[in-house]
């Protein structure tokens, strides 16, 4: 047995026991889901910047490196523009929406800020997003273990699969922060040392710039179109994501979020270079290698130590992010579908929906997975079908007069609008965020200006909701001064 095999291991056997740990807390639906909302500064950042950094993603950006150079960090820095974005405009929302209407998932805050059909709209967005997320992740484990045990990559990729439900069933939410915090300084560690090395190992920047043309070291690859609408769309995607959503539910209050989910956007940006360094590398050493073995291979030129970080660190990268993107498709599901089906269910018939979700979710993403071909491509489809509906909402915070017809439609014609183009593979390299956010803001506008009513329902709701969480959290703050003193 290699040292590589042995670091992983290791270090899935140390990942494993602490969801274990952690399986006997989760005793009822919200604390499996949520945390209860009890999570601070410590357990926020490597929650959200483990989830944002997916391992797929990490596996992908090398791979667009290899073929394009520096452009490959859109995915990643356009998730960090995002959540910036959220917590200066949509952070109130939708921890008002939680602390207020006990709202734990995106299509419940979209019921409150519109209606009961954008709420199913949200629904189907929110699972297919998540569902195509998920199914990079355990191809990427097949992709990564199968060569070094020699072991098919389609049966690792099950295996993967099955350690990911188990691990999400047992840690739940805040077992999944404790894991993330173990994932995160892995990451971050191993792809530094990585990067580092390959540059050394290449001859240096001078020596890539010598070899790579230009276009290798320009952000704006393929073309400025294609890159504003894989950054921008990305970005404005996150206002609508369960990811940063839940991350905001799971801290014990709006500063914890507002402190947290920065610093975490922040780590991304230069991280994001680590493996987009490594695939540019690979492009000079390795110029002849399957591009989306690019990570990995250039690691095992590096030796047999270095093979064992790298793949520790996409290891960690995936670990991190599958659960939680299982535990948010199963949220949405029990919370917005069953829940909805049969609202008289008992927490406990909840709890048990909610984890027969997260095996079902896991066996159908698995299937979708592995017939894909780009894990980066299919990032970007994702996110950029979600901005749609983001769109939507971003209108609404700022137009008080936005109605629920309008709502319902521009994200229903948007969002297919967008979904039918990027199935289509982008026809005229047009990326499917300019036809899906043409089509939404025109019919919003349309249909909201033929509106009578001046300011919504849903909007008087939300600023009630806000108002009322700022005066508890005013309420609180004055109250632990006291105690202090």
């Amino acid at each position: 047995m290699n040292v590589t095999m042995i670091m992983l291991i290791v270090y899935m056997a140390v990942t494993i026991s602490i969801s274990l740990y952690f399986r006997k807390r989760n005793r009822d639906s919200k604390k499996f889901m949520t945390a209860r909302g009890e999570l601070g500064v410590v357990l926020v950042i490597p929650l959200l910047f483990s989830e944002l950094i997916a391992g797929a993603g990490t596996i992908g950006n090398a791979q667009k490196a290899y073929h394009m150079g520096f452009s490959s960090v859109w995915a990643d820095w356009g998730l960090a523009i995002g959540v910036i974005l959220f917590v200066l405009l949509a952070l109130k929302f939708y921890k008002g929406m939680n602390k207020e209407k006990g709202v734990i998932s995106v299509p419940e805050a979209y019921k409150y800020m519109f209606d009961e059909k954008c709420r199913i709209v949200m629904l189907f967005v929110i699972v297919i997003t998540y569902m195509i997320l998920f199914s990079n992740q355990p191809a990427a484990v097949g992709a990564i273990i199968g060569p070094l045990f020699g072991v098919n990559e389609t049966v690792v990729a099950w295996i993967a699969a099955a350690i990911f439900i188990l691990v999400t069933l047992s840690g739940g939410m805040k077992g999944i922060a404790f894991m993330n915090v173990l994932h995160a300084v892995i990451m971050m560690i191993g792809m530094a040392i990585i990067a580092y090395q390959s540059v050394h190992y290449a001859g240096g920047m001078d020596a890539l710039h010598a070899v790579l043309p230009e276009t290798y070291f320009s952000f704006m690859q393929p073309n400025v179109p294609t890159t504003i609408a894989n950054g921008l769309g990305t970005a404005i995607s996150m206002l609508a994501a369960a990811t940063a959503v839940t991350v905001s539910f799971t801290a014990k209050d709006l500063k914890t979020a507002r402190i947290g989910m920065p610093i975490a956007a922040l780590i991304v940006a230069p991280f994001a270079l680590c493996p987009s360094l490594v695939g540019i590398c690979a492009k000079v050493v390795l110029p002849d290698i399957d591009p989306g073995t690019a990570l990995f291979s250039m690691a095992h030129q590096l030796g047999g130590t270095y093979s064992g970080v790298t793949s520790m660190a996409i290891i960690a990268a995936i670990w991190s992010t599958a659960p939680v993107l299982l535990m948010i498709a199963s949220t949405t599901l029990t919370r917005d579908f069953y829940k909805r089906m049969k609202p008289e269910a008992t927490d406990a018939q909840e709890l048990k929906v909610s984890r027969l979700c997260v095996v079902l979710v896991g066996i159908v993403g698995t299937l979708l997975g592995l017939s894909a071909d780009s894990f980066l491509d299919q990032m970007y489809g994702a996110f950029q079908i979600r901005s749609i509906v983001a769109i939507t909402l971003l209108v609404a915070l700022f137009w008080p007069r936005v109605s629920t017809t309008a709502a319902f439609w521009s994200m229903l014609v948007g969002g297919a609008t967008a979904a039918v183009w990027f199935f289509a593979k982008n026809p005229m390299g047009i990326s499917c965020f300019w036809p899906g956010a043409a089509i939404c803001l025109i019919i919003l506008v349309i249909l909201t200006l033929m509106s009578k009513q001046q300011v919504s329902a849903g909007y008087r709701l939300y600023r009630e909701a806000v108002s009322a969480m700022m005066a508890e959290e005013k309420s609180k703050r004055i109250s632990n001064a006291k105690e202090d003193m």
